[in-house]
């Protein structure tokens, strides 16, 4: 049996294998430790296997002393709002993001709604593997609550903030047309009402909440092909994709061209720096070049981090940054909260158009286009390190990073190979602006993992 995936963002493993409701509880009790009890926030998407997983984490809480609230089904940044606005200790979401269907995890939560940074998440992790956990003598279920109403609440607190964050007006006043595809997970408890209190006439695709995802979890554009035909068919001024737990956004033009997940960072920091070119953008090692030429357009820099939401936000706050996010379709937008967020990402892009008088198309057209290849290669935990330390090697004409597994950096290209926080794989990306130079570039990563393997 593999081993639980554990990282800063979380943990997950496969439902009934590696993740079962004893291992959860488990975490929970850990959490609430960590936190030394107080109010903790639960939320989840609509994996199958979230119900009996949220009264396992709500048991756990509650065996240490924890005050417990669930909240339901719900996107991940609607959970991470609800407790910074709640003053909540901390919060637990139930999601494997874009991982399919037969996984779940938790992401654990601090007080500010963030995901735990390094030190947190070692901390916490410490109580978990040397099992000091504090059980209370006398646990009580009276520290459990859940009901609509708390539901409730968490979304319509969400929909408070992002709506007053943008011109509410210019966007009703154009009137537009949105066809929607949430992957049957939690997006569309939050987007659908979103999007209709912004006048838009919204087009449900896949937003059943039944947890049973009729296309690849990921919004890449080669798992959007139901919705690029509706978004034709119904004559449509957008599509919008989500992950299931809704906290990454991908993009479909009026003419039923997916985008890809790439271009949504862009498209929303060109629209932010147009009103306040200032500052810096922060995002990671493996985000498209996209958002470099944007930011040049601007004068500002581009700080990259190593890959994952925590240290993303930790570089924007520590930079004090007006917008950044990861190349996964994931916006951050502090005005709001920090935290990748497609409402955030929905908003501004409308916002965005609405003030241009532009299609997406023609927004999408002023920035380059580079051909992005994605990769993954199931390694052997032991031997991640030593093919990552002879990759360094392998490219004496190129500029080497080593802040997250091994980027290998020319010019007008760049390939990099690090270690998937989220499953047991090395994940390979290269990008450039010839699609047969990208082609070849992740061609030959792959085959010299492959030969090391054999070594």
């Amino acid at each position: 049996m593999k081993p639980l995936n554990r990282s800063v963002a979380g943990i997950r493993g496969i439902w009934g294998e590696n993740l079962t409701p004893d291992v959860a509880l488990k975490f929970a009790a850990a959490f609430g430790t960590y936190l030394e009890r107080g109010k903790i926030i639960i939320g989840r998407d609509t994996r199958v296997s979230g119900e009996v997983l949220t009264q396992a984490v709500l048991t756990g809480l509650a065996s240490v002393g924890c005050d417990a609230t669930d909240i339901g089904v719900v996107p991940t940044p609607t959970c991470q709002l609800a407790v910074e606005k709640n003053e909540a200790n901390g919060g637990v979401v139930l999601t494997a993001s874009h991982n399919p269907g037969e996984w779940n995890g938790l992401k654990f939560l601090n007080r500010e709604g963030h995901f735990l940074n390094q030190t947190e998440y070692d901390n916490f992790i410490t109580i978990f593997d040397q099992n000091l956990i504090n059980y209370i003598q006398k646990p009580g279920l009276h520290t459990i609550q859940k009901g609509q109403d708390f539901n409730r609440e968490a979304i319509d607190l969400h929909i408070h903030e992002l709506l007053n964050q943008v011109n509410v007006q210019n966007i009703r006043e154009q009137r537009f047309k949105v066809v929607l595809d949430a992957v049957n997970g939690a997006g569309s408890r939050l987007l659908i009402p979103l999007l209709e209190q912004l006048g838009c006439t919204v087009i449900p695709v896949y937003c059943e909440e039944s947890g049973e995802f009729l296309r690849g979890a990921e919004p890449m554009p080669e798992h959007l092909g139901v919705l690029c035909e509706r978004v034709k068919k119904e004559k449509a001024n957008v599509g919008f994709a989500v992950d299931p737990d809704a906290d990454r956004l991908s993009l479909v033009t009026e003419t039923g061209q997916a985008l890809g997940e790439e271009m949504t960072l862009p498209l929303v920091a060109r629209h932010i720096l147009s009103h306040r070119p200032e500052g810096s953008v922060v995002t990671n090692l493996s985000t498209s070049m996209a958002i470099d030429h944007v930011a040049r357009e601007f004068q500002v820099p581009v700080i990259r981090t190593k890959i994952g939401e925590a240290h993303v936000v930790s570089a924007m706050k520590e930079n004090h940054c007006l917008i950044g996010g990861e190349g996964n379709g994931g916006v951050i937008f502090p005005a709001v909260h920090y935290a990748r967020d497609t409402g955030v990402g929905a908003v501004l892009i409308l916002e965005s158009l609405a003030e241009l008088g532009q299609t997406i198309s023609q927004a999408a057209q002023s920035i380059p286009v580079f051909t992005m290849i994605k990769k993954k290669i199931e390694v052997p935990l032991k031997k991640i390190t030593p093919i990552l330390e002879a990759l360094k090697i392998q490219y004496p004409d190129a500029e080497i990073n080593t802040l997250d597994g091994v980027k290998v950096i020319w010019k007008d290209r760049w390939l990099h190979v690090r270690k998937s926080g989220t499953e047991g794989l090395l994940r390979i990306f290269a990008e450039a602006a010839d699609q047969k130079l990208v082609r070849n570039m992740a061609d030959q990563a792959i085959q010299c993992v492959q030969s090391l393997l054999k070594d």
